[in-house]
């Protein structure tokens, strides 16, 4: 039977594929599970509070139903660089004792050698060794660039990718939806059939180009964005999920990836790509009973600072919808249309 390991945000994956085991992003496993406001209110049934984050409800209760249609051998909770209720929802799951499991923390002071410490002591755990993740990592490249690729249309031609899709298949780089291979297919075609619609200019060209700052969303504002002219040509940590870029080895990816750093590290990097992809407006999402949200402070004045006249309107979301709310709607239809 295959291995499969799970986990609460991105880790080195390269290790993860190395030690033979089909990686699982649980979060990808929540929000895309036709009963995703379901699993959240069994959460809260079986003692989950009302003022905890959705995603952590959520991802405890795709854990157990995984038992019966994908089991899991080994679950990882990222602490340090992501939620601190992902130790206490480590030891919920310990209790299950439904898989081994591992804290994988980043190294705040995003120090090289404490970096490497890290993969090293994860790579020793899973029973490979970095030498066979770089391995990896050197094969996964075509993959990363085929992603980088889609991007890099997304927002040199507004209107030609379409905002959920440069979301979908950005997000799912944390796992590839766990084979690689068959993702890597899936992103070749989908590039090849976008600059063989961009030859052919039919595609909508009136769009806003806009940025999606801030953790994945947990509902689709995509499709309404586009209904009322605007289209995301940035999605900061999806892009991040699949970590452009040339490096020389896994510790200098993971030391440039932003997701699980401070604020001012993250933004700093993303102000690079708001001049560089002229968006007319931002959008930061914020997930209710969150840390980052206290972030927002730090994007406004960190944009104020770099001069960046650029609107910023930040969306807040708890559980999971199908669609937007009518005060949602109402805000961004509102934004979109001062622009």
């Amino acid at each position: 039977m295959e291995k499969r390991l799970a986990f609460t945000t991105t880790i080195p994956v390269e290790v993860i594929i190395a030690a033979g085991y089909r990686p699982v992003d649980l979060n990808n496993v929540f929000v895309s599970s036709p009963d995703a406001p379901l699993l959240v209110e069994q959460a809260e049934i079986a003692g989950f509070p009302r003022s905890c984050c959705a995603w952590i409800k959520g991802i405890f209760e795709a854990f157990k139903k995984s038992r019966d249609t994908l089991p899991v051998d080994v679950f990882v909770a990222v602490t340090e660089g992501d939620c601190s209720n992902a130790k206490v929802l480590k030891e919920l799951i310990d209790l299950e004792r439904g898989a081994q499991s591992y804290l994988f923390p980043f190294p705040q002071d995003r120090s090289p050698e404490a970096m490497r410490n890290e993969i090293d002591k994860f790579a020793t755990f899973l029973g490979t060794t970095v030498a066979a993740a770089e391995q990896v990592r050197h094969d996964l490249r075509p993959l990363r660039k085929s992603l980088e690729r889609l991007d890099d249309l997304s927002w040199r031609y507004p209107g030609l990718v379409k905002g959920i899709e440069n979301h979908l298949m950005l997000v799912s780089a944390s796992d590839f939806n766990g084979d690689p291979v068959v993702f890597r297919k899936e992103a070749e075609r989908l590039v090849a059939e976008k600059e063989e619609l961009l030859k052919s200019g039919n595609y909508p060209k009136e769009l806003k180009p806009l940025a999606y700052l801030g953790v994945p969303p947990i509902f689709d504002l995509y499709s309404f964005l586009e209904e009322k002219g605007g289209v995301v040509v940035f999605n900061e940590i999806q892009r991040e999920f699949a970590m452009p870029g040339e490096f020389p080895d896994l510790t200098a990816q993971y030391l440039s990836y932003s997701y699980p750093y401070s604020a001012e590290y993250r933004f700093a990097k993303a102000i690079g790509e708001l001049r560089r992809r002229k968006v007319a407006g931002i959008i930061h999402y914020v997930q209710s009973f969150c840390h980052r949200q206290i972030e927002d402070i730090i994007l406004r004045r960190m944009v104020a600072a770099a001069n960046l006249d650029i609107p910023i309107i930040t969306i807040e979301g708890d559980k999971p919808q199908r669609e937007l709310d009518g005060r949602q709607k109402t805000r961004l239809e509102a934004f979109i249309e001062t622009l």
